[in-house]
């Protein structure tokens, strides 16, 4: 039969090429998904099968009870505690426990009594009492010996009527100047604020801009996200994540941008660096692919952390997007195929999202280096399935998906819909801000309550862009950042216009801000507090940064010769020309001492678990370093050669 000359080539290429999918890294995504929990699925928003391996009328989440009557159960004896274990609210009357998979046998116990025993890596209790906090133990023999047992304590949501469809973002946000607040005694300046007089204020200013509700809307949420995902989609999608099979030179994964120990899912890097690694196991500062002084990736790796609560659209220019219509990206392809995979539910965004990584030459693979057509659907299409999920080969891969979607079939939608699944399980929105509007009135010391109203006050204008209890308003803004790196111009000038052109991007959501450094959606500030102060006269700012060669700070460029020349050599140019358009001189003038009260009010808005890369809710997000089904998986480590 005659064939053509690039099918000859596909043909010839297949079986050694290694392609990469749907980590959000850089331009394409670095998006935003870290909630750690690997539990029971319902029927997911998105068209997701319900796949429980528990909710039965029992309310012991399907598991087998093997207590005797006298509520003493069976003991296993394996002398093995549960590793990872965590505790999430599913709603107001359930919550899920996962561990990490080990095959042993473990007993639940709820208040000191057994409730269930199970051979799985996940349960959920059912029955529960709205707002109220439950003490778990899981053990392997003994209840009573630590090296047997795990501990872990979680709280249910404080209703069982909230629907969990709204992130607790806003669009339109409250805007009241500080002065006139009676509650703040009409004061110019929360420094000019009593500390006896801050709850007072600070309470009216809450419940004007109606945290507590958006809050409560948020955690129903996560709640929901949780409840809904499968623990065998989350387990392939955890593999698949950190597997370097998918990249187009099997030296990159998702997780070498998108690490759940570096910044919340991020890299720490001011741009992240791609294809080609010098060392691809070290993963985030000193991560070089040796000939690119300035990475060709020209956007910010965003945190995964999160990501599950964008509503609007991913990616700094939203170009995945959920509409009215539908979900909208640059491939029709992608979003039909993401429509009829999920629908326009839950895990929509991220599996749209998820397609495009794999397609961009500087993040994971080049498709015309296998002859494919990069400027049509169609080649990105077949590309993604001809050679992506291709080389995926059953014999090592199909008791994932066969655990997760019933049979062994590997599409490249079911690899983006597990991704998706797995990274909308990444959830860290507990922090001592929000103790402070449930009620805990010493969770914020006085500076830390002045910043808060400083944030919130019309006098700051940082609720123009970050507003609501998820911190963002999701619609692109012109933030006249400065201009650094290779931009994204296609002819070359380093300009990066955005989503609207004029240097507009997507507000990040400042939960965990102070994990996800360096700032800005080409990572141009290197301290979270000059990212503050850039916002008190933007074009003071930018003629600062370039005068001082600030570009030059940054971590990744410190060591460079020529750094300014070479990292923004039309950088100050392109940046006054956003400003003339925008009018971006406009700021809010706000003090020394002001800025720092609202970078310590963001210091508060970090989830603890977030931040300790130890603890029970990262490790769930990091596989067990075996290698992974086809032993490309990514165990990285950093540049002191710590592993993560």
């Amino acid at each position: 039969m005659p064939i053509s000359c690039a099918a000859l080539l596909r043909l010839v290429l297949l079986p050694l090429v290694l392609l990469a999918v749907g980590c959000s890294s850089g331009s394409s995504g670095g998006d935003d998904s870290s909630g750690s929990e690997t539990v029971e699925a319902d029927t997911d928003a998105g068209g997701n099968t319900d796949t429980n391996s528990g909710g039965d009328d029992t309310g012991n989440g399907g598991d087998t009870d093997n207590d005797d009557d006298a509520g003493n159960g069976t003991e296993t004896g394996q002398g093995n505690a549960p590793k990872a274990l965590i505790a999430n609210a599913f709603s107001g009357t359930s919550i899920g426990l996962s561990w990490q998979r080990d095959g042993a046998t473990y007993a639940i116990y709820r208040g000191g009594e057994k409730i269930a025993e199970t051979d799985n890596h996940f349960y959920v209790d059912h029955g529960l009492s709205i707002n109220t906090e439950y003490s778990y133990s899981v053990a392997s023999g003994d209840v009573n010996s630590e090296s047997e047992t795990a501990w872990v304590n979680a709280k249910t949501l404080i209703n069982n009527t909230n629907s969990g469809l709204n992130n607790g973002a806003v669009a339109v946000p409250v805007l009241e100047r500080l002065v006139n607040i009676s509650e703040c005694k009409n004061v110019r300046s929360a420094l000019n604020l009593l500390d006896e007089d801050l709850d007072i204020c600070l309470a009216a200013m809450l419940e004007s801009n109606n945290m507590a509700g958006h809050l409560e809307d948020m955690r129903a949420f996560a709640a929901r996200v949780r409840s809904e995902q499968d623990p065998a989609m989350v387990e392939l999608g955890m593999r698949l994540f950190y597997s370097q099979s998918l990249s187009a030179n099997g030296d990159v994964a998702c997780a070498s941008c998108h690490h759940a120990a570096i910044g919340c899912g991020g890299d720490n890097l001011s741009m992240p660096v791609g294809v080609n690694p010098l060392d691809p196991a070290l993963v985030g500062p000193g991560r070089s692919d040796g000939i690119n002084e300035v990475p060709i990736v020209p956007r910010n790796a965003q945190p995964i952390c999160n990501v599950a609560l964008w509503g609007s659209g991913l990616f700094w220019d939203n170009r995945v997007a959920l509409t009215d219509r539908g979900i909208r990206t640059d491939s029709r392809d992608v979003s039909l195929n993401t429509e009829a995979a999920v629908g326009t539910g839950t895990l929509a965004l991220m599996m749209a999202q998820a397609h495009f990584p794999v397609t961009n030459p500087a993040e994971m693979g080049d498709v015309t280096q296998f002859g494919y057509d990069a400027s049509s659907d169609s080649g990105t299409t077949d590309y993604r399935e001809d050679l992506v999920a291709a080389n995926l080969g059953r014999e090592s891969w199909s008791g994932l998906f066969n655990a997760a979607f019933g049979d062994d079939q590997i599409t490249f939608s079911r690899i983006a819909q597990a991704i998706a699944a797995f990274e909308a399980v990444q959830l860290f929105i507990d922090n001592p801000f929000f103790d402070y509007v449930d009620g805990d009135l010493d969770a914020l010391d006085n500076d830390e309550k002045r910043g808060a109203i400083t944030f919130m006050s019309g006098n700051s204008g940082c609720t123009n862009c970050h507003a609501g209890a998820f911190f963002t308003t999701e619609g692109p803004r012109p933030a006249n950042y400065p201009q650094i790196g290779i931009g994204t111009d296609e002819n070359g000038s380093g300009a990066d216009l955005g989503a609207n052109g004029a240097g507009a991007f997507r507000p990040p959501t400042l939960l965990n801000v102070a994990l996800t450094g360096p700032w800005g959606h080409s990572g141009q500030f290197a301290t979270l507090r000059r990212n503050v102060e850039h916002y008190r006269d933007r074009a003071a700012s930018v003629n600062q940064y370039y005068t001082n060669s600030e570009m030059c700070d940054l971590s990744q460029f410190s060591g460079l010769t020529d750094c300014a020349s070479k990292v923004a050599p039309n950088g100050l140019a392109l940046s006054q020309a956003i400003l003339a358009t925008t009018g971006g001189d406009a700021g809010n003038n706000l003090s020394d001492a002001e800025i720092d009260l609202v970078v310590r009010f963001l210091e508060t808005l970090t989830d603890p678990d977030a931040a300790n890369t130890s603890s029970n809710s990262v490790r769930a997000l990091i596989p067990t370093r075996d290698g992974g089904p086809d032993g490309k998986q990514l165990d990285a480590r950093d540049s002191s050669g710590k592993e993560l």
